[in-house]
């Protein structure tokens, strides 16, 4: 939730970080195959972040899913053709930093989900954040996923999953062109449990990065995983890439995603 040097999908994440990007537009699209052993699905998606006089930041992000299909049958059990289930949402993001060490963000969205013909559903949900900066020092705190609830298809309603998040970070370089950044999250659920996450990241020369990271999820809606990571940005262009690990049977398990964008 403080990680400033790559905004291109803050839409996605904490809006308050953006007023100090350290660059002043971050666009990128990006894949990811999410559990490519079990039930596969693609997402697609497409962000951007742009910073207006260093102080107010826009951001717009999209992400589609396609879900593995499945067979449709009628009343005597025949296959009459299949179906792709599939998710969508769409966020935008404004921030403010009004203070030389101090932001405030929002970012709003809505998601949809359509598990059938005529089964779509759908809900608004908003991310609010302030964040704090001094030298290599950044802590960040705020509200994630209220909103609406989602109603299913026998009626019972289900709350997003709102957390109260908090993070602090810091970056360090030495050796003129090394760079290392730490970084660690908690999220308590209003409906109960907390996550923790932490990771860091090591960049040569602003060209080539690496990343380690691992978050425990406890007994929150969110599994366990490790994540690592790489990313090589020459000229504005950058491409990253991130690999979930997961025992088990988890639903993140060898997730892979991949990233293309530009930044100046």
């Amino acid at each position: 939730m403080t990680e400033t040097s790559g905004m291109a999908f803050a839409a996605f994440g904490n809006p308050a970080a953006a007023p100090f990007a350290e660059k002043k537009f971050d666009a990128a699209v990006g894949y990811t195959m999410w559990q490519p052993s079990g039930v596969s699905s693609n997402i697609i998606s497409a962000a951007g972040t742009f910073l207006m006089k260093e102080k107010i930041g826009v951001s717009l992000g999209v992400t589609y899913g396609m879900n593995q299909a499945y067979d449709m049958t009628d009343a005597s059990g025949l296959v009459t053709g299949s179906y792709t289930p599939s998710d969508i949402q769409v966020n935008a993001g404004l921030s403010w930093k009004f203070l030389p060490f101090l932001s405030v963000g929002a970012n709003i969205g809505y998601a949809s989900s359509t598990l059938a013909e005529g089964a779509s559903y759908g809900a608004v949900n908003a991310d609010v954040f302030a964040m704090v900066k001094f030298g290599g020092l950044k802590a960040s705190a705020g509200i994630k996923s209220l909103g609406s609830s989602v109603k299913s298809a026998s009626g019972v309603s289900f709350a997003l999953p709102m957390a109260a998040a908090a993070g602090v970070g810091y970056t360090t370089e030495f050796g003129e062109k090394n760079r290392v950044d730490v970084n660690v999250d908690a999220e308590y659920y209003i409906e109960g449990g907390v996550a923790v996450a932490g990771g860091a990241s090591y960049s040569f020369a602003k060209l080539a990065t690496v990343r380690a990271g691992y978050r425990y999820g406890g007994n929150t809606v969110f599994p366990s995983y490790a994540s690592v990571g790489a990313g090589v940005c020459l000229l504005g262009a950058h491409v990253d890439l991130a690999y979930l690990i997961a025992s088990g049977n988890s639903p993140v398990g060898n997730t892979l995603a991949l990233s293309l964008g530009y930044r100046f």
